[in-house]
């Protein structure tokens, strides 16, 4: 993505400049033209020290979700109470205790002070600001309600930080048993095993299976230890190199919704992302064609995207929303039904904002049932590894008149 300077007219034939990041000069007359703007020139912009900035912050992950919501609150509580947006933004900018977010935050104001729109303003920090945002905006800039848009952009984004954090929080359980458990079977394959084996070898004593098939992984590990870390290491590399492929990345992003006991889950999650982004769109008066780009950018599953752009080419030759999903399997039947309803009765936007409650309730369900599944299978998983381990180091003690005495 590169930064261009355009010059443009808006509805009103005055003069308006900006900056937009767009893969090229093409995308950018696109984008200009979907706001209704007349393009006069547009050209390279240079780099500027909010620009690398932005660039530092959104890759290094320096500017937190949580400083977007606060600022979109901080504004929307500003604008309601009569506040110039313009002053408003150098308000938030100067309360910011972050400087990289208070670098992008002055740009900002002035690009609006410049006579740009805040959506596009907001739209050349897109590391930042997502698309959610901006399209809300956008469309408060064309019904006059910035505040209260400002307000649903609040709630919307802290909503997904919730949801955020709580797959996190479902997945680090098993995340952190599974590492304890390689690591304490690691341990003792490494220093506990070679001892027992220096007693059982000086003894001429047929050891039982199990503890000959561990003390055979404990003796590869420990004479060949450079060739295991090796392989995991270019296992790990490898895993990465695919996953950086689009066969790759759609193999995961199938794998996640299909693997038993998480699957649900991540199906869940995707589900109550996109009926939460169309229910807060919708109702904000978002065009539905651009409330399905914008679904289909968050959902972040190949599998979703598919199933998004299929409803966007059906919709633009003349279908209902509503026949892609009864066509999709990742969506249930009940919700289509009550999208399919939704349509029929021109209360879309209402259905909308049900729908997403609905869902929302069933993802907490949702990670709820997934965690008490989790929690066993874990415990179960590790007692059994480590069990076997002591099992199989032990069984020769049981005979230990045999092994001590060698008789």
């Amino acid at each position: 993505m590169a930064r261009f300077k355009y010059k443009a007219r808006d509805g009103r034939g005055e003069l308006v400049t900006g900056v937009l990041n767009a893969a090229n000069i093409e995308e950018v007359g696109h984008l200009l033209r979907s706001e209704g703007k007349f393009v006069v020139n547009v050209e390279k912009a240079k780099e500027t020290a909010a620009t690398s900035q932005q660039t530092a912050t959104g890759s290094g992950g320096k500017i937190k979700r949580s400083e977007v919501i606060t600022f979109s609150h901080q504004l929307a509580v500003m604008v309601d109470t009569g506040v110039p947006i313009s002053e408003a933004l150098e308000c938030a900018a100067q309360q910011s205790d972050n400087e990289a977010f208070r670098a992008v935050l002055k740009d900002v104001s002035d690009q609006v002070q410049a006579g740009n729109d805040l959506s596009s303003a907001l739209r050349s920090h897109a590391k930042i600001f997502p698309p959610v945002m901006t399209s809300l905006i956008r469309a408060s800039e064309v019904s006059g309600t910035m505040g209260t848009m400002l307000d649903r952009v609040s709630g919307y984004l802290s909503k997904e930080m919730q949801t955020a954090k709580k797959i996190k929080g479902a997945l680090t359980y098993p995340a952190f048993m599974l590492g304890m458990v390689v690591l304490v079977t690691t341990f003792l394959l490494i220093f506990v095993l070679p001892r027992f084996a220096g007693i059982y070898q000086a003894r001429d004593t047929a050891l039982p299976v199990p503890t000959q098939m561990l003390l055979s992984m404990s003796g590869n590990l420990v004479t060949h230890w450079h060739l295991w870390l090796g392989t995991v290491i270019m296992s790990i590399a490898a895993v990465y190199f695919v996953l950086g492929t689009p066969a790759g990345q759609r193999l995961y992003d199938y794998l996640k919704i299909h693997t038993p006991i998480i699957g649900p889950l991540f199906n869940k999650l995707y589900l109550t992302r996109s009926c939460r982004t169309m229910g807060t769109m919708v109702t904000a008066g978002v065009p539905v064609l651009d409330m399905i780009e914008i679904v289909r950018e968050v959902t972040s599953n190949a599998l979703y995207e598919d199933l998004w752009s299929d409803a966007d080419n059906r919709l633009r030759q003349g279908s209902q929303l509503s026949d892609s999903l009864f066509d999709s399997p990742l969506i249930p039947r009940s919700v289509a039904q009550m999208v399919y309803s939704g349509e029929r009765s021109g209360r879309i936007g209402v259905v909308m904002e049900r729908i997403a409650e609905y869902t929302e309730a069933e993802f907490d369900n949702q990670i709820k049932t997934t965690t008490s599944l989790i929690e066993p299978v874990m415990t179960a998983t590790m007692g059994l590894i480590i069990g076997f381990v002591a099992i199989a180091m032990l069984l020769p003690i049981f005979s230990v008149g045999n092994v001590v005495s060698g008789g």
